[in-house]
């Protein structure tokens, strides 16, 4: 059976000496995986067309429950701008590992597909000299599309004032609702009213007004170190994304 449809490359793994398996996120199919015949013999357009974050028209033959054969891959927007800056290149695969680490394969999104597909847009044509808020926004707001995003508007138990967020819960407690067992250790992290303030921004304001927030750097780094400890638990590892990226010392 001939599917046609389109998809953008979230990854792609060697099969053996020329091969390769792509999976894509897809706005009728969800993420799907498919196999690719030989794009690593030639420097042809069906291979460039396999780069990730690639977005193109594809064409995949085989049944729905096995691994379809890609037989046709035209480039709409090749995001080759956001692959050549390494900030912006790391930051997004962040989203990338999100989605493939916490979307269900074969489960159709089209708000989520075309959610992506703004996010890599609005990067792409960004012309701020500091994308590391719009970097951060873009994960909570992935976060908060998927259904993931962490509570930090008071206690998630029973509502009251609460600036410690706690990762085995996923959201900000109140010491009455906490409790912690006597001798453990400290379970939360403190939070503050510029993390929170800017965190409530983040999920709702538009992606696309983010560069009206101006956030100090501290700001940044603490809301993204909650969002790390909060991925964590839920995944039960690092993300390999942000590792690779502590290694390298950039």
């Amino acid at each position: 059976m001939l599917t046609r449809t389109e998809g953008i490359v979230l990854k792609t793994q060697k099969y053996g000496e020329a091969d390769l398996i792509v999976t894509y996120i897809t706005p009728d199919r969800g993420i799907i995986s498919a196999f690719a015949k030989s794009p690593r013999k030639t420097k042809s357009r069906f291979g460039s067309s396999l780069e990730p974050l690639t977005h193109a028209k594809i064409s995949l033959w085989g049944k729905e429950q096995s691994l379809p054969k890609l037989t046709q891959s035209d480039i709409i927007h090749s995001f080759q701008k956001i692959r050549e800056d390494y900030n912006d290149f790391i930051h997004v695969s962040k989203l990338s590992e999100i989605l493939l680490s916490l979307t269900p394969s074969d489960s159709p999104n089209k708000k989520l597909f075309s959610f992506f597909l703004n996010i890599l847009q609005f990067i792409s044509s960004s012309e701020q000299e500091s994308k590391e808020p719009l970097h951060l926004i873009s994960r909570i707001r992935l976060l908060a599309v998927i259904g993931y995003a962490p509570r930090m508007s008071g206690c998630g138990r029973c509502g009251n004032n609460s600036i410690d967020f706690f990762p085995d819960a996923g959201t900000t407690l109140c010491r009455k609702c906490s409790r912690p067992s006597a001798g453990a250790s400290k379970p939360f992290i403190r939070l503050n009213n510029q993390i929170i303030q800017f965190y409530k921004h983040s999920i709702e304001w538009p992606v696309n007004r983010s560069n009206r927030l101006k956030p100090h750097e501290d700001t940044l780094t603490a809301l993204s170190a909650v969002l790390d400890r909060h991925l964590q638990y839920i995944l039960a590892r690092n993300l390999r994304s942000s590792e690779f990226h502590a290694n390298t010392g950039k």
